[in-house]
């Protein structure tokens, strides 16, 4: 055990759990909090015929049930669960040690919350906006800067998540990636890298955006949005047959685009094979701009995103 903890990369996630786990059930939480994992978000099994048959849902669903039996309160099991059933429900097969975990990790929690009357208060700035009960509680009302509590009654365990998405009032964006990577590169005319952010008044550049799944599912209706610095203008978002481009040899199709004047919409299927897209810009106004990030977001599940390369672009008179 001692070895592996001081070898964790020779581990993979799912490993790195059951290592910690084991740690827990001996009375190390010290070790235990060094090696668990913040999420199961940062590899994917590839589904194997043989051996142990592991996958990437039987890996989850192994985690799901040493989490429920050795830390029970932890605040992942939740975020576990979901998951689990969100691939138990899209899964046209499962193979029997997938169903197998998955049903003794789902079985022990729903064992755990069999008696549960838990209901909670929702309250903004220690003002009451709501009740919750059961399914999914919604709300209309602005709840920008205000602090949320939600106070719970009866026995129980209630899971909660949220989600908020907007553009930062500061500029300051937070970048991640939690299942897709996206990335935004600028080229010249010719092909070559442009490697800083400074442009001259007039140029055209060539932006490629790149998205890739972090596993090996293949992510449908997802949207890579680039938002433009005020100082460039899309000139041509179309360069499959712009002869000018000739030297762009792997460039992808959207399913849909929607262009506007601050973005680019691109509307695609992210694979573990990293898809390129591109479109050209012209920078027209001289100044130093703000550049916000490419974004790619899965549109039905907001944990599927990803942020990158925000900052600042300067244009320069020729």
């Amino acid at each position: 055990m001692n070895f592996y903890k001081s070898n964790t990369a020779m581990l993979a996630i799912d490993s790195r759990y059951l290592l910690a786990a084991t740690y827990l059930r001996i009375g190390d939480k010290a070790s235990y909090r060094t090696l668990l994992p913040t999420s199961f978000d940062n590899e994917k099994s590839v589904n194997s015929f043989g051996g142990s048959y592991y996958s990437y849902v039987r890996d989850m669903a192994i985690i799901l049930d040493v989490m429920v039996e050795n830390d029970p309160t932890n605040a992942q099991i939740g975020m576990l669960a979901k998951h689990l059933s969100e691939q138990l429900k899209n899964q046209y097969y499962l193979n029997t040690q997938e169903t197998a975990f998955a049903l003794i990790a789902l079985g022990k929690l729903a064992r755990k919350n069999a008696d549960s009357d838990v209901t909670a208060d929702i309250k903004a700035n220690n003002v009451s906006i709501g009740t919750y009960t059961t399914g999914t509680y919604m709300t209309t009302k602005n709840l920008s800067n205000n602090t949320i509590a939600i106070m719970t009654k009866g026995t129980g365990t209630l899971y909660y998540s949220w989600e908020a998405e907007g553009i930062s009032e500061s500029g300051v964006v937070k970048e991640e990636d939690k299942y897709i990577i996206a990335r935004r590169q600028f080229f010249d005319r010719n092909g070559s890298p442009i490697n800083s952010n400074t442009f001259k008044q007039n140029d055209l550049i060539i932006v490629r955006l790149s998205v890739q799944a972090k596993d090996n599912s293949a992510i449908e209706n997802v949207v890579l949005t680039d938002m433009l610095p005020a100082g460039f203008e899309i000139e041509n978002p179309r360069l499959n047959d712009f002869t000018e481009v000739s030297w762009i040899k792997n460039n992808s199709t959207p399913q849909y685009f929607d262009i506007r004047d601050d973005r680019i919409n691109m509307f695609v299927t992210a694979t573990y094979e990293t898809r390129y897209y591109y479109y050209m810009v012209r920078a027209v106004s001289v100044g130093k701009f703000r550049l916000g990030p490419v974004s790619a977001d899965a549109m039905y599940n907001g944990e599927y995103h990803s942020y990158n390369g925000s900052g600042y672009i300067t244009v320069t008179g020729r």
